[in-house]
């Protein structure tokens, strides 16, 4: 049977929680607010489903470029090319 290339190949380690860490997440990581400029590091949360970004910037650091709704653009550098991802605050974790 062939691999699967679909979104989330490969990923098994990065979209899922340790044996302590399951269940839901503290609310107060999903209610964080950043101001623009600051840098943030990039952790999928396994436990909040929207808001994710590709697995592939999974422990990049990043910096906020601007809000969309409830969720925070976010200003990567993937290789030489910068890159904007939109994230929830769950997946998201002050560099300070």
């Amino acid at each position: 049977m062939p691999n699967s290339n679909g979104p989330q190949k490969k990923s098994r380690k990065k979209l899922r929680n340790k044996p302590r860490e399951s269940g839901t997440s503290p609310p107060q990581r999903a209610v964080a607010e950043y101001e623009t400029g600051e840098k943030v590091h990039l952790k999928i949360d396994p436990s909040v489903p929207e808001g994710r970004y590709h697995p592939r910037f999974d422990g990049r650091t990043g910096e906020v470029v601007g809000e969309q709704g409830s969720a925070y653009k976010i200003a990567v550098t993937d290789g030489s090319v910068e890159k904007t991802l939109i994230v929830k605050p769950a997946h998201l974790r002050s560099q300070a």
